[in-house]
Order: structure tokens, then C-alpha cells, then sequence
């Protein structure tokens, strides 16, 4: 006998994933307003850069940057595994393990990163002098992060590669986005840092598709038991 005043449970899980989906849409929103508003990374941080965001440079990463990369790659990872399918399915799982670990490895290293930076720009805790001799002194300190970014970044290359042949061989996802979101991977690991402003914002609104893309079918694969 049912219990009264309770939600079924395939319907609270559904409302789960559609709100996860939702989520994912927010934080990956979240995430190109970061890259759009950050000064480009040149390989050095600037004082003149982060003097000219005052006061909202700690705030955006804290609270905008690393947030949306953490949270999106972690919603990414759970409908990477909604796209599992059979024997392939485990290609999924080591995908979305990897994928999510990167994420929030990352998110957690770029944050990290900015800190002293902030502290270092601001008129308040350091004369402009004392605060720009800091700055050479901290990115001459930038190598000691290189190992968790990239570390993380190939983390989730690899983790992305393992989940789009997974969905390959599955076929939970239309083939020829697949094989684009594939040639995509590759592309953007051959793409160099200087590459210029135009080839990485283009690049990287590809790959906001592509994880919205995932999301949206993983979304779908894992609801269609469940729909009427």
C-alpha cells in the first residue's frame, strides 16, 4: 500500500537529474562569463590585469570560476555514466571517474593559483611597488602548480576520450556528434596555449557544447524508462 504524500521514486529521480541538468546548463554559463571576463593567461598573471578588476578578482575565481568548472564536470560525469551501455558501459565509468576528478583537481589549482595574486594587487594590504615585485616573484612559483593543472587537464582529456568511445560503441548518442566531439578532443589538445584570443574562446565554446551535449542526452538515456 503506497505511503501517502510521497513522491514515486522514478519521478524524484528524474527531477534530480533534470535539476542536475539545469545545474550543468548554469555552471557551464557560469564558467564562459569566467573566461570571457578574466585577463588572458599569457603564461604570467599581471599586476596591471588584476589591479583593473580591484576588488572582483578574488570573488570571480572564488565564487565564479573554480565553482562552475567543479560543479559542471562533476554533473558531466554523472550522465557520462547515464550513457553507459553494456560492455562498453565500463569505458563510462573510468571516463566519468576521470573527467570528475580532473574537474574539481583543477577548479581547486586555478583558485589556488590567484590568491596571492589578489592579495599582492590589492592597494590596501601592499604598496603598488612592494605588490608588483610580489608578482615576479610568484610567477617564477607558477611551475610548483603546473603538475595539478595539467595533471588534471589531461585527466580530463583522457577521461572525455574513454566516455565518447563508450558512447560510440553504446551508440546512446547520435554517431556523427560523437565522432565530431572526438576530432574536437584531439584538435583542442594540438591547439597551443598562444594561439591567440579568438581560437581559444572558439575553442572553448565548442567544448561548452560539447558537455552541454553530453548532458542533454545523458539526461535523456538515463529518463527513458521513465517516461510515459
Amino acid at each position: 500500500m503506497p505511503v501517502p504524500n510521497t513522491v514515486p521514486v522514478p519521478k524524484l529521480r528524474r527531477a534530480v537529474l533534470v535539476a542536475l541538468f539545469a545545474l550543468l546548463l548554469v555552471a557551464l554559463a557560469g564558467r564562459t562569463l569566467f573566461m570571457l571576463w578574466e585577463p588572458p593567461f599569457d603564461g604570467a598573471i599581471h599586476y596591471d590585469d588584476v589591479r583593473e578588476l580591484g576588488s572582483a578578482y578574488w570573488p570571480m575565481n572564488l565564487y565564479l570560476g573554480g565553482p562552475a568548472y567543479a560543479v559542471s564536470w562533476i554533473a558531466a560525469a554523472v550522465f557520462i555514466v547515464g550513457l553507459a551501455r553494456g560492455r562498453a558501459g565500463v569505458l563510462n565509468l573510468v571516463g566519468a571517474f576521470l573527467a570528475g576528478l580532473g574537474g574539481v583537481v583543477f577548479a581547486l589549482a586555478i583558485t589556488a593559483e590567484v590568491l596571492p595574486f589578489a592579495y599582492a594587487a590589492d592597494p590596501a594590504v601592499l604598496p603598488e611597488q612592494e605588490g608588483r615585485a610580489l608578482f615576479d616573484v610568484f610567477n617564477d612559483q607558477l611551475d610548483g602548480l603546473l603538475p595539478a593543472i595539467l595533471g588534471s587537464q589531461v585527466a580530463i582529456v583522457l577521461g572525455m576520450v574513454l566516455a565518447l568511445v563508450g558512447i560510440l560503441i553504446g551508440r546512446t548518442m547520435p554517431r556523427p556528434l560523437v565522432v565530431a566531439a572526438l576530432a574536437y578532443v584531439v584538435a583542442f589538445v594540438l591547439v597551443p596555449q598562444d594561439a591567440g584570443r579568438a581560437v581559444v574562446v572558439v575553442s572553448y565554446l565548442l567544448q561548452v557544447a560539447l558537455v552541454a551535449a553530453i548532458g542533454w542526452y545523458g539526461l535523456r538515456a538515463a529518463t527513458a524508462d521513465e517516461r510515459p
